[in-house]
């Protein structure tokens, strides 16, 4: 397939944004062999030949490449896998060497040329692996790149460009100078390109003078170009749906509302097929636990929302927080509103979804939770009951020493190797919960890993009190119904157990009348008396003194 570009004075951001460096990278290879070939002739310079763009899906690679090409009036031939492949032994190979050798024609004529290989992991995978056809493939496009067994001058001049969003699937012969002597990653975009390529796609659409697109770019963690026009496509036809339905024939104005309604709709293409979400739970949905919760805000915000003070500084944010206590005091609960208020995208784990009967499974598994994190920053990985993910090693059942390396010590060098990892990495975030600390591996317990161990104590008065005010807020009550001496009574309850007590009462006061619409103090009585709580002042204490065993 051949393209050629006849515009006049037309640039490339005009339909591309966000991807400044890849941009330079190909007018380099395309115009200064054209602009400084003099200076390169004194110089004995010999220009590169090979550009290769990897990053996710969505992320704008092949736009890129057409959009230079028709800024460049350069000509295109494209080349993929679908065209490539063909039924008898040399077919493929001739239509490379023809693709090569039209596009040297072209530098013949004075113009720029550029093949564009895309997807190019299913045309030249690893040969080790693959069959014999992908293999006389490789080698073909070797030898043409490396502009041997044939006296065309013109060959080497052609800028030869690739794309792929699995590179390490590339074979190993292709990446090196000389052939693709330049790798770009094309990666999700940040804040700042996120609002750019809004702005881009949005240029055309008729927005409400509300409209903050600032705004809707820091909320679309993780989205790319591809997913950020599909977001502007979604909210003109959700005013379009809602002017159709009342009856107007003007053109509707697009507000926040129906951004909202789009960001609902389209999530980033990028954590499709894993549970990634910016949960919906609030810091006043839980009650309580003040000081849990500003050391949170302090590991969890600020370190996102005040990158530019930490780089100031030269602080390193945290790369892990460990929350423990009693079961049912808000830990998970704690999680989720720590990454609402910081707008990431929680990905949530269990021991369960990690242990697999197949070997080494549960660890690529985990390998690519991290790298999908890392595209969708700022994110927050979330192990629940982390002890059963990492456990301390070399003990199986808690007195037997193990002859060899379980599935789960296996698991917990994958997580420590991953969280290392995270050193250069931003907005990556490492969190867990659990009700025995003391059962995870020490080598996890250390700055630099958990850097924060929060203790997360069932409620004190008040905060039983607030907790109460939580569960009842969209409760009818008489007036009877005294919150704080129904706190008063629950010593030792947990946020979970407060729950169940609302939910109780309520249910009893069903019981008695189904047409109830209010709830008294008889059904609180009548609940908390067949309720008991499941902690003493002797497993509290047991659960506290952990902290002050970390300290010292």
């Amino acid at each position: 397939m051949t393209i050629a570009g006849d515009d006049a004075e037309w640039k490339a951001e005009e339909v591309i944004a966000g991807n400044h460096r890849a941009l330079q990278a190909l007018r380099e290879l395309l115009l200064w062999p054209l602009l400084y070939s003099k200076e390169a002739n004194i110089l004995g310079l010999r220009w590169p030949k090979g550009l290769l763009l990897y990053g996710p899906p969505g992320t704008g690679k092949t736009s890129l490449v057409h959009a230079i090409v028709r800024e460049c009036h350069a000509h295109l031939t494209l080349i993929s896998a679908g065209l490539i492949h063909r039924a008898y032994a040399g077919e493929s190979e001739k239509i490379l060497r023809d693709a090569f050798s039209e596009a040297s024609s072209q530098v013949v004529a004075g113009r720029p040329a550029i093949i564009f290989i895309d997807e190019i992991d299913a045309l030249c995978p690893h040969r080790n692996s693959r069959r014999e056809q992908e293999s006389r493939i490789v080698a073909q496009l070797l030898t043409l790149m490396d502009g041997a067994k044939t006296s065309l001058e013109s060959l080497e001049r052609v800028v030869v460009v690739a794309s792929t969003n699995r590179v390490n699937a590339i074979d190993p012969a292709l990446r090196r100078s000389g052939r693709f002597d330049a790798e770009i990653e094309i990666s999700a975009p940040n804040e700042e390109q996120r609002f750019q390529i809004l702005q881009l796609h949005a240029r055309n659409l008729p927005l409400d003078i509300n409209v903050n697109l600032d705004a809707i770019a820091s909320s679309c963690n993780g989205y790319v170009g591809a997913d950020l026009e599909a977001l502007c496509r979604e909210a003109a036809m959700a005013a379009l749906r809602k002017s159709s339905f009342s009856g107007e024939r003007d053109l509707p104005c697009i507000t926040m509302e129906d951004w909202e309604i789009a960001r609902s709709k389209v999530g980033p293409s990028i954590v499709r097929g894993i549970i990634a979400e910016v949960p919906k739970v609030l810091w006043e949905d839980i009650g309580g636990l003040h000081d849990v919760k500003k050391k949170l805000r302090q590991a969890v915000e600020w370190p996102i929302k005040h990158a530019a003070a930490f780089a100031r500084l030269g602080l390193s944010p945290p790369r892990g927080v460990l929350l423990h206590g009693p079961p049912g005091c808000s830990k998970t609960s704690l999680v989720k509103a720590a990454a609402h208020a910081a707008q990431a995208n929680l990905f949530s784990l269990s021991g369960a979804e990690l242990y697999s009967m197949y070997v080494g499974e549960g660890e690529a598994f985990l390998r690519e939770i991290f790298q999908r994190a890392r595209l969708a920053a700022p994110s927050i990985i979330f192990f629940d009951e982390a002890d059963a993910i990492a456990a301390k090693r070399g003990r199986v059942d808690g007195n037997s020493i193990s002859n060899g390396a379980t599935v789960g010590e296996k698991l917990l060098s994958t997580l420590l190797t991953e969280i290392d990892g995270l050193e250069l990495t931003t907005g990556v975030l490492v969190m867990g919960a659990t009700n025995r600390p003391e059962a995870i591996d020490s080598a996890l317990m250390r700055p630099g890993r958990f850097d924060v161990v929060l203790y997360v104590p069932p409620p004190d008065l008040e905060g039983r009190i607030e907790v109460l005010r939580v569960h009842t807020c969209n409760m009818n009550l008489t007036n009877d119904v005294d919150l704080s001496q129904i706190a008063q009574r629950t010593e030792f309850f947990t946020g979970a157990e407060l729950a169940g007590l609302c939910r109780e009462a309520a249910i009893i006061a069903l019981r008695e009348n189904i047409h109830a619409d209010s709830v008294s103090v008889k059904h609180f009585e009548i609940a908390r008396n067949s309720l008991r709580p499941s902690l003493t002042q002797l497993q509290i204490a047991t659960y506290s003194s952990f902290t002050g065993k970390r300290k010292q």
